[in-house]
This record gives C-alpha cells, structure tokens and sequence, in this order.
C-alpha cells in the first residue's frame, strides 16, 4: 500500500518559488491500478519521481507498506526499488552494447534471480 500525506514538493528558482506538489494526500491499496494524468507541468513527473523513491518531499510524508520512505536508509531504499517498485522512465535508459533481452534480464541480475528463469522472463516479456 502506498499513501501520501500532505507532500509538498517545492524548487526554488534563485528568487522564485515553484510549489510543484501542494498538499497532495492520496492511499493506494496493494493491486489497485492508478493513472496519473495531467496537463504539462502538473506535477505528475515529480510525483512519480517521490512514489519510487528517486525524489524526496520538501514536506510530508510517504509510507509504503506502512514503512516511513524518509527513515528509510540508502540500502533499504535501494532494496525497496529493487524489489518493490518498478518504474519505466519515459526516456528510456538501456545499455547500449546489450541486446534487448539483456537489457530486461539486467534489474534480475541485481535482483539476484537464477540465468534460466531471467532468460524465461525476459523473452516472455518480450
């Protein structure tokens, strides 16, 4: 489960202050499915960005599977994106020299999972 409490996400800009997140308060059950939709500059980048963990709100906070995100250290928060969340950057970010299908295997190499069964996955998802 993923919930949000009054996340706040600000830049500031040398004078400028930009609130690209304001008071956002959200629960998201374990399996539910949810689109995130917007105009440019809505702010759905930067709440993608905090929801996998590759951000932080300026205030706020995240639980994910009821564990506090900002207590988390940076081995937990890499477990926590390496076997928790899966996220596909709109511009993508492959490894050139690699063939598609290791390119998927690559997150289960990390991940620690066997040759065969990253071969039978990746060439399933593909």
């Amino acid at each position: 489960m993923i919930r949000l409490e009054d996340i706040w996400r600000t830049f500031v800009m040398g004078e400028q202050t930009l609130h690209a997140l304001k008071a956002v308060t959200e629960t998201i059950p374990a399996g539910e499915h949810v689109a995130i939709i917007g105009p440019s500059g809505s702010g759905k980048s930067t709440l993608l960005n905090i929801l996998g963990c590759l951000d932080k709100p300026s205030r706020g906070q995240y639980f994910f599977d009821d564990r506090a995100v900002e207590a988390l250290d940076p081995d937990e928060l890499a477990q926590l994106r390496l076997n928790e969340i899966g996220f596909i950057f709109q511009s993508f970010h492959l490894v050139p020299r690699l063939d598609a299908t290791a390119n998927v295997e690559l997150p289960m190499i990390l991940a620690g999972v066997a040759r065969k069964e990253r071969l039978e996955r990746a060439r399933e998802a593909l």
